[in-house]
């Protein structure tokens, strides 16, 4: 049991994933022992690390991550992509696509969060938007990636509501029209 929930843990960050990450997850548990009897098993085994300072690991088939992810229970889903984003912000600086990867995982615990019919958290529902919002930003004006750009920012005005976020609607009604999506662009513009 205490190894399944380190690869539990593990499989919140993906298929590629840190020590530091699971033992911030894992709470007080010691999990380099645990590691090292998963790594022995071959359940996972050492890959690069993407974060400085810190050993990475790897599923060693993406069925293994999937299916100890897929063993939490929706509840343990909802809290921990926020606890791992959190984490991230204060260790994961140096990746160019950290906004990308904690708008996802703000994002799941919101989405867990409103298939469970919990009540949503303002300040994570505020997070991920603004999470998807600079993405999308990014991809727009720094990548030219129009059609990441439409789906970022689509996910960001989901998330805003009823609040108005004239820069994101205009950018998206942009990034449609550059994404061969044009049909589209005018009735964002609208809204």
């Amino acid at each position: 049991r205490p190894q399944r929930s380190v690869l539990e843990r593990g499989a919140i960050e993906g298929e590629i994933f840190h020590r530091g990450s699971v033992q911030a997850l894992a709470g007080e548990e010691r999990v380099t022992a645990r590691l090292a009897a998963l790594v022995r098993k071959q359940l996972i085994r050492p890959d690069r690390a993407q974060l400085p300072g810190d050993d990475g690991l790897r599923f060693r088939h993406l069925l293994i991550r999937d299916a100890a992810y897929d063993a939490l229970p929706k509840a343990t889903r909802a809290e921990l992509p926020a606890s791992f984003a959190r984490w991230l912000e204060q260790h994961g600086e140096s990746l160019v696509e950290l906004d990308e990867i904690l708008a996802y995982h703000y994002d799941q615990a919101c989405r867990y969060r409103e298939e469970l019919g919990l009540p949503q958290d303002p300040e994570l529902v505020a997070v991920a938007r603004a999470r998807w919002r600079a993405t999308g930003l990014r991809a727009y004006a720094h990548l030219q990636d129009y059609e990441a750009a439409a789906r970022a920012l689509t996910r960001a005005l989901e998330l805003a509501g009823d609040e108005i976020d004239t820069v994101a609607g205009i950018q998206l009604a942009d990034a449609l029209y550059w994404a061969v999506r044009g049909a589209e662009a005018p009735d964002h513009a609208r809204r």
